[in-house]
């Protein structure tokens, strides 16, 4: 019999490990180590480190936002004990929150091989908690139980499915399904939040998509949520179609494929450039 092991003949080739991904992304830091003068070397590593503050901050920030407001003022104090917190309250609670949260993340930073594991968990983490980000504006039922459930559902899911599977797309799909549907079940049986703050919060941001009650009790047409949705959503298509299209032609006049002409790159930017007058056109209008 054939030894159909890995590296046998007719075997897959096995795919890159920890150590090869980690590897790849050293060449990185070694490029710009041999490649790049003291001065630019220099602007590199403050850019790169300005964009890990930024990021840093912005984690640690909402993340001491939800454990002080949502879970520790809404759920904790108001829900639970019935009172209100008071602002210095909230702020050592956040405040504590900042040091636990960057706590776990050095321990959980010293255990990631490569920066590409880690990308793909924050992905996942991140297909667990998109759709009651997005469907919060577009979906007046959304209420703070649903966002509850959504980071509760990455909690659960997100180990499970790193365990499971080494397919990324696999697991973003059956995370943003999971959550997207577990979020949906709790917005139908917890039902809307308050409807006066629901009001206020309609008058102020006039959100587009499944507002029609909200609407009608801010003396709206009902239907034109759902309308300026479905404007919006086309908006979004022709111009991103419009941005690809500018993308492609302008790649493949720089950088044309051996025996291939111009006019398909020269007819994607007259394309492009069509969209983006129809588009001034109808904001013009």
């Amino acid at each position: 019999m054939g030894d159909h092991r890995a590296g046998a003949p007719g075997a897959a080739a096995p795919g890159p490990g920890p150590t090869d991904v980690a590897a790849r992304e050293q060449t990185f830091v070694q490029g710009i180590d041999l490649l790049l003068s003291p001065g630019a070397r220099g602007l590199m590593l403050v850019a790169m480190l300005a964009a890990l503050a930024s990021t840093i901050d912005t984690h640690l920030n909402w993340g001491a936002s939800y454990w002080s407001h949502d879970i520790y003022g809404r759920l904790w104090c108001e829900a639970l004990r019935g009172r209100k917190p008071s602002g210095r309250e909230l702020v050592w609670v956040a405040r504590l929150a900042n040091v636990a949260l960057l706590a776990v993340a050095l321990v959980l930073a010293a255990r990631i091989g490569s920066i590409q594991v880690a990308w793909h968990v924050s992905l996942l983490f991140g297909a667990g908690i998109g759709a009651v980000l997005i469907l919060r504006w577009l979906w007046e039922r959304i209420n703070l139980w649903c966002e509850f459930a959504a980071i509760a559902t990455s909690l659960v899911l997100a180990p499970a499915l790193l365990a499971w599977s080494d397919d990324a797309h696999w697991r973003l799909a059956v995370m943003a399904v999971a959550s997207t549907a577990i979020t949906t079940i709790v917005a139908l049986l917890s039902g809307p939040s308050d409807p006066d703050a629901r009001l206020e919060f309609y008058r102020r941001a006039r959100p587009l998509g499944f507002w029609g009650r909200t609407a009608a009790a801010a003396g709206d047409d009902p239907g034109a949520p759902r309308r300026a949705l479905a404007r919006a959503l086309g908006h979004v298509v022709r111009d991103g179609l419009a941005l690809y299209l500018a993308l492609y032609g302008a790649i493949r006049l720089l950088f044309p494929l051996p025996g291939a002409g111009r006019l398909v790159a020269l007819a994607a930017l007259a394309v492009s450039a069509a969209l983006v007058l129809w588009s001034r056109k109808q904001r013009v209008d």
